[in-house]
């Protein structure tokens, strides 16, 4: 594994790809799901339901890790290790663009319609400490 450039990682991060969200249980154990991801240049950004078990992790603690992957060759990831700041800021626009982003124009569309009515959304705004990225390219 060769690591990635910063201008790899960026196109990288950027496309919509499932990322591994981890958070920290009163425990101290670890806690990871699947979520969309945005990514700005800078920061990642996740939306996450109100009731979710990572937010009130993150509510007690901001450390964050979020890993993202592809399935198949070439292998790839990006780690990046932050902080959250939470928010309720600009919802409605970010579900639109990752449901589009993720599900196509049609399906997206029909998804925000829908989830906007049902369910009450936090945003995580990463801001990252650490972001490294590593590609197979045997």
């Amino acid at each position: 594994m060769d690591r990635m450039t910063p201008e790899e990682m960026d196109a990288f991060m950027r496309e919509p790809r499932i990322a591994n969200i981890a958070t920290l249980r009163p425990d101290g154990s670890p806690h990871v799901t699947p979520v969309w991801h945005h990514y700005d240049g800078e920061r990642v950004i996740v939306l996450c339901e109100q009731s979710a078990v990572k937010l009130r992790n993150l509510r007690r603690d901001p450390r964050v890790s979020v890993c993202i992957t592809t399935d198949d060759e070439p292998y790839m990831y990006v780690l990046v290790d932050g902080t959250v700041a939470i928010s309720e800021d600009r919802i409605p626009e970010l579900v639109h663009s990752m449901a589009v982003r993720y599900m196509g124009r049609e399906e997206g569309e029909r998804y925000t319609e829908r989830v906007l009515e049902e369910l009450l959304f936090a945003v995580l705004t990463i801001t990252p400490t650490k972001v490294v990225g590593w590609v197979d390219r045997s």
